[in-house]
C-alpha cells in the first residue's frame, strides 16, 4: 500500500518549457507597467502575478532593469518594423507619413508603458540608459538616411540632417508616449495630423 503523500499547498506549479516561463515574465511586467510606474514594481509583486516562484525571475533576468532591457528590444523591433517603409518608399511623403505615424500611434497606445518605464530607469542604470540612447539611435540615423536621399534628389531643402533626424525622433518619441499616458483609447488621429503637419513643414516646406 502506497503511503498517503501529504496535501500539497498554495497553488500548483505547472512546468514550462524556459522561453515560455521568459516569456510570462515578460508579459506579467508590461501588465503591471501598463497599470504601475517602473518604480513600483518589485520582483516580488511582479512574480505574484504568474505561476512561477520568485527564484525563476533570475534565471532569467539579472534584475528588474535587465528585464526593462528586454522589453525595450521588443518596442525597438516593434518600431523598426513601422518605420521601415517609410525610410525606403519614395511614394507621397504626406501619404507615407501618415501611414508610419498611423501605425506608430498604434505601438504607443499599447505599448507607450515600455517607454516610459525606460526613461525612468535610465539614470539607474548605465546598461538601460544605453539601450534608451541606442533605441533613438537606431531610428534616427535611419531617418537621417531617408532625409539623405531626399535632399540629394531635391525633394528636401539643404538641412542639418543629423540633428534634425535626431530631433524629430525625439519628439515622436514623447509626445506619442505622452498623448496615451492616461487613456490608451484616446483617438490618435489628432497625434497622427500633427506629427504628419510637423515633419512635412520641416522635410518639405509644406503642411499639406
Amino acid at each position: 500500500m502506497r503511503p498517503e503523500r501529504p496535501p500539497s499547498k498554495g497553488r500548483p506549479r505547472r512546468r514550462r518549457r524556459p522561453e515560455d516561463a521568459e516569456l510570462e515574465i515578460l508579459e506579467a511586467a508590461e501588465a503591471f507597467l501598463r497599470e504601475r510606474p517602473f518604480h513600483e514594481m518589485t520582483v516580488d509583486v511582479l512574480m505574484a502575478r504568474t505561476g512561477l516562484s520568485r527564484p525563476s525571475f533570475y534565471e532569467y533576468f539579472r534584475d528588474r532593469h535587465d528585464l526593462i532591457l528586454k522589453l525595450g528590444e521588443r518596442l525597438n523591433r516593434m518600431i523598426d518594423a513601422v518605420a521601415e517603409r517609410w525610410k525606403t518608399t519614395k511614394g507621397d511623403p504626406r501619404t507615407e507619413l501618415r501611414r508610419g505615424f498611423n501605425g506608430l500611434a498604434d505601438i504607443y497606445r499599447e505599448h507607450g508603458h515600455l517607454l516610459r518605464a525606460l526613461i525612468a530607469a535610465a539614470p539607474q542604470d548605465n546598461e538601460v540608459a544605453e539601450a534608451y540612447d541606442q533605441l533613438l539611435a537606431t531610428q534616427s540615423e535611419g531617418t537621417a538616411r531617408r532625409i539623405r536621399s531626399d535632399v540629394r534628389s531635391r525633394r528636401t531643402k539643404p538641412l542639418n540632417v543629423d540633428e534634425t533626424a535626431r530631433a524629430l525622433v525625439l519628439m515622436n518619441a514623447q509626445y506619442l508616449a505622452e498623448s496615451f499616458r492616461r487613456d490608451r483609447n484616446a483617438d490618435p488621429r489628432i497625434a497622427i495630423e500633427v506629427l504628419t503637419a510637423i515633419w512635412m513643414r520641416v522635410l518639405y516646406g509644406t503642411a499639406r
